[in-house]
């Protein structure tokens, strides 16, 4: 049994290189696990797609934006363009291009459901900007 609080957590760790935020594994396995996010004002977690699994996303505090549009989509729109904000709560399906952005002055802290998979080169596609 594993027990994890998200404050400590994300206070102990620096920057993600690959996503330039905080992110760190709360609890869980290859399969599914519970991850902590924290994005200052101004950062982003970037344009990417995944083939397999749910991500689940918790809003602890703070706002941001959800952009979402699908892979096999060839217009570089997006589909949704969502404010989020503390307590909202959605779900990103393989295949589906997204972003989140903190466009706020505070920080925000997610809580995320997903495959150990979406952290790493393994099933984390990123799509260059201009092409999203």
């Amino acid at each position: 049994m594993k027990i994890s609080n998200v404050s400590p957590a994300l206070e102990a760790i620096d920057n993600d290189c690959s996503i330039s935020a905080k992110i760190v594994c709360l609890t869980g396995d290859e399969h599914a696990s519970v991850f902590a996010i924290e994005l200052h004002p101004g950062q982003f977690i970037p344009v990417h797609y995944h083939t397999k699994g749910i991500e689940m996303y918790y809003i602890l505090s703070g706002e941001g934006l959800i952009l979402v549009r699908d892979i096999q989509d060839a217009r570089p729109t997006w589909k949704h363009i969502l404010r989020v904000s503390s307590g909202d709560c959605f779900s990103i399906y393989p295949g589906q291009v997204h972003k989140f952005e903190n466009n706020s002055a505070q920080n925000v802290q997610l809580l995320v459901t997903a495959p150990m998979s979406h952290t790493n080169d393994e099933d984390r596609f990123f799509v260059v900007e201009s092409d999203s």
